[in-house]
């Protein structure tokens, strides 16, 4: 099992909290602004900022270190998979005509029952398409 480089960790995290640059990602974690440049240089794993990053978006640890998908459920798959179902059920016109918003609302509501609590829903999903 191949573990992935401080910096493609830190791609990950940037990538997660929406940050353009390592300064940006070093601030926004409350750190001095080298602090993520010194991290790369370092060939340093942000261990503390990893398990932070997986408790705000929902990844597991293996994604974050090694690419690795776990037996888990992520959540940005299983917020889609019910908007989907939802979206599907209303233009089948099993559940009556909701607003967008509603339906990402009623999506969550459901996530969060299922114990799998959301709050960026659109993230993880895009750090895969840039990974």
């Amino acid at each position: 099992m191949k573990v992935n480089s401080a910096i493609e960790v830190l791609e990950k995290l940037r990538v997660l909290y929406e940050c353009k640059t390592l300064t940006d990602l070093s601030r926004k974690l409350g750190k001095n602004s080298s602090w993520a440049a010194q991290a790369k240089k370092n060939e340093a794993i942000p261990y503390a900022e990893c398990r932070q990053a997986c408790i705000d978006f929902g990844v597991s640890m293996d994604w974050l270190l090694f690419d690795e998908k776990t037996g888990a459920f992520e959540k940005a798959t299983v917020l889609a998979n019910i908007q989907e179902g939802l979206y599907e059920s209303i233009e089948l016109a099993i559940l009556p005509k909701i607003s967008i918003e509603q339906l990402n609302a009623t999506a969550a509501l459901v996530l969060k029952g299922l114990g799998l609590n959301y709050r960026n829903e659109s993230s993880k999903e895009s750090v895969e398409k840039k990974a």
